[in-house]
């Protein structure tokens, strides 16, 4: 068991070292959010590097060395947290944490320094043991003061990061912080079960937490690496279409027949570019033609043959398809082009684009 445990431990750090090194050399590298990012991942590192290291290498080391190892884990959930607010754009509107968290960190390893006299006397063992003890519960406690703040912002203060819904529904985030709630009780648990247990703490307890911590933030490094790259691919691109593109707007006449309506109806989706709206509905377009979801729906269905949905998901495929084939978008990757055109996930531009032409985007894009 032990094995799987070190095996598990080894390939995640692997893992992770790459996930820097290629983050850093991506078009984004330089970027403040995948630099906090990559420390969230480095924190991560150099945490499961040393206590892999003094479980295995240096096993025989001295208690004072066992106990007080570096506080790297201190680090780790104010990374994660100045990271959030430089992702969703609002570090200028809530405090980063970043001094107290740096304060905190060389306070504990100035604490460890005075202690060194400790470490030749193992008569003092109960003392630095219980020193520890009370470190982490003050750690655990700032850290979950700030994954309750993270809660805060994503859950109550989305008016904040309006700009950036737009571009990410960070539902990703949000399930992100339901598993983290997990692993934080699962902390809580780990130091209740050794509050007793000062000098021969129970490590094994702390295996199930390292390795579910361990997997969960590696998991949110890359769903923030990629969510955040395709978020800053997608700004650039609206950028550049708004640029080619004027909005083309109008006013037309009531007509009184369905092929005249619809062509109100059509007219009125294309040059407002409702369509790129995610979260447009048949009640969103019947509150804003002042006719009836019914009669709306009646009509679309009649003249386009098509139900609402999939005449909407019709003419994004159809612009989609212009970006595709255009060398001047060709640096953008296709997930970013169908989610810009008004697709709220990979798989269902994949699946629309598949009905209405055939063939899947990348085939579109090849021929």
């Amino acid at each position: 068991m032990k094995n799987i445990f070190d095996f598990l431990m080894i390939s995640g750090i692997i893992l992770g070292i790459i996930f820097i090194v290629v983050t850093q050399f991506s078009k984004n590298g330089r970027d403040k959010t995948i630099i906090y990012l990559n420390l969230v991942v480095l924190f991560i590192i150099l945490n499961n590097i040393q206590a892999l290291s003094l479980e295995t290498i240096f096993v025989n080391a001295n208690f004072f060395i066992h106990r007080l190892q570096i506080p790297w884990y201190v680090l780790i959930f104010p990374s994660f947290y100045i990271f959030l607010i430089h992702y969703l754009k609002i570090e200028k509107k809530k405090a980063s944490f970043i001094y107290v968290s740096i304060s905190l960190f060389i306070i504990e390893i100035a604490i460890r320094i005075t202690l060194i006299p400790y470490f030749f006397h193992d008569e003092n063992n109960f003392i630095v043991a219980k020193y520890v003890q009370i470190e982490e519960i003050i750690n655990a406690s700032y850290s979950i003061f700030l994954f309750i703040k993270a809660i805060r912002i994503l859950f109550k203060y989305s008016d904040l990061y309006q700009s950036v819904l737009a571009f990410d529904n960070v539902k990703w985030l949000k399930n992100f912080m339901f598993f983290g709630s997990i692993v934080i009780l699962m902390w809580v648990c780990a130091i209740l079960l050794n509050l007793n247990n000062v000098l021969n703490r129970e490590v094994f307890i702390y295996y199930p937490l390292r390795l579910s911590s361990t997997a969960l933030l590696y998991w949110i490094s890359y769903q923030s690496f990629y969510n955040y790259s395709v978020m800053v691919a997608r700004i650039q691109l609206r950028k550049d279409i708004a640029a080619e593109e004027k909005y083309k707007r109008g006013t037309h006449n009531t007509k009184k027949t369905d092929e005249e309506k619809f062509l109100k109806i059509n007219n009125y989706i294309k040059q407002n570019r409702r369509f790129l709206d995610s979260t447009f509905s048949l009640e969103k377009l019947s509150s804003e033609m002042g006719m009836s979801i019914n009669k709306l729906s009646h009509i679309i269905n009649k003249e386009s043959g098509n139900n609402f949905s999939e005449y909407i998901n019709f003419l994004r495929v159809e612009k989609a398809k212009k970006y595709l084939i255009k060398s001047d978008y060709s640096a953008y990757t296709i997930v970013a082009i169908g989610l810009e055109c008004g697709f709220n996930s990979k798989s269902t531009f994949y699946t629309a684009f598949k009905k209405f032409t055939n063939i899947t985007p990348s085939q579109f894009k090849k021929t």
